[in-house]
C-alpha cells in the first residue's frame, strides 16, 4: 500500500504543515555552532610543536646532545634547544649531522632536552597545505 503525498494548493495551506521549532532546539543549534566555530578559531591560532627529545650531557658549559640516528637528519643550524628552561641554540652540524651547541650555563650533568624541528597548525591538516 503506497502512502499518498500531501500537496498544497495555496499558501494558507502551509500552516498545517509548518511547526514552530521550540528554543530547545535552537538552542542546542546555538552550542553546535559554537563548538565547530571554536574549534575552527582554535585550528587556525594554535601551534602543535613536533619535537626531538633524548638526553645532553654537560661537561665545563660543552653540551653534548645523544640523539637518534633517524632524527639527525631533521636538525638544522639555529634551531633552538631548551634544556631545563634554558633556550640554547645549533651553532653548527659536522659532517654525521651531529650538532655543535652554543655554550651553557647548566651544571655539569645529565639533562633531559627537547628541539622543536616543525610547528604545525591544526587547520593546515583540514586545507592541506
Amino acid at each position: 500500500m503506497k502512502k499518498e503525498r500531501a500537496s498544497v494548493s495555496n499558501p494558507d495551506e502551509l500552516n498545517k504543515y509548518l511547526q514552530k521549532s521550540s528554543f530547545v532546539v535552537w538552542f542546542i543549534l546555538g552550542i553546535v555552532v559554537s563548538i565547530l566555530l571554536s574549534f575552527f578559531v582554535w585550528s587556525m591560532i594554535y601551534k602543535v610543536k613536533v619535537k626531538i627529545s633524548g638526553l645532553a650531557d654537560i661537561s665545563s658549559g660543552e653540551v653534548t646532545l645523544h640523539v637518534e640516528e633517524k632524527s639527525l637528519k631533521q636538525l638544522e643550524i639555529g634551531q633552538k634547544v631548551y634544556i631545563q628552561n634554558q633556550e640554547l641554540e645549533i651553532s653548527s652540524l659536522d659532517d654525521n649531522n651531529q650538532p655543535t651547541l652554543t655554550k651553557s650555563t647548566l651544571e655539569d650533568g645529565e639533562y633531559p632536552y627537547y628541539i622543536v624541528v616543525k610547528e604545525v597548525k591544526p587547520i593546515e591538516f583540514l586545507i592541506g597545505k
